[in-house]
């Protein structure tokens, strides 16, 4: 009698032991973020003059873009830390002269689509 009360309590350990292992492996790809490349695009404004270009930093890395027609700008962060505060110094002239204005969005991957649309203000 004893014989087979130790096969079956050993039978319920390992019913019980085999679940838990389980849960852990199940779990951990839902719980990664994205990763891979993050374009960046959108406008930017300057409050007091025209935008000319911008750098932005964030996510441990930093890219500077020219800025074109209506303010448009792109850029690819190639595999950045996210999410984070981007910060950015965009390059406003004013009547010649060159300034610098910060301002700053949150760095992350979109929920839809693949490409992060921003617009600033500086």
């Amino acid at each position: 009698m004893r014989g087979t009360s130790r096969i079956k309590t050993f039978a319920l350990i390992a019913g019980i032991g085999a679940p838990l292992a389980l849960i852990p492996l199940a779990a951990a790809p839902a719980s990664a973020a994205p990763t891979g490349p993050l374009p960046v695009a959108g406008t930017v404004q300057c409050r007091i003059g025209s935008a000319e270009s911008l750098q932005i930093s964030g996510g441990g890395e930093s890219h500077g873009a020219s800025v074109g027609v209506g303010g448009r700008f792109s850029v690819v962060f190639a595999n950045p830390a996210v999410p984070t505060i981007a910060t950015v110094q965009v390059r406003c002239d004013v009547a010649g002269q060159r300034t610098y204005h910060p301002t700053s969005f949150l760095l992350r991957h979109p929920v839809v689509g693949q490409v992060l649309t921003v617009n600033l203000v500086a």
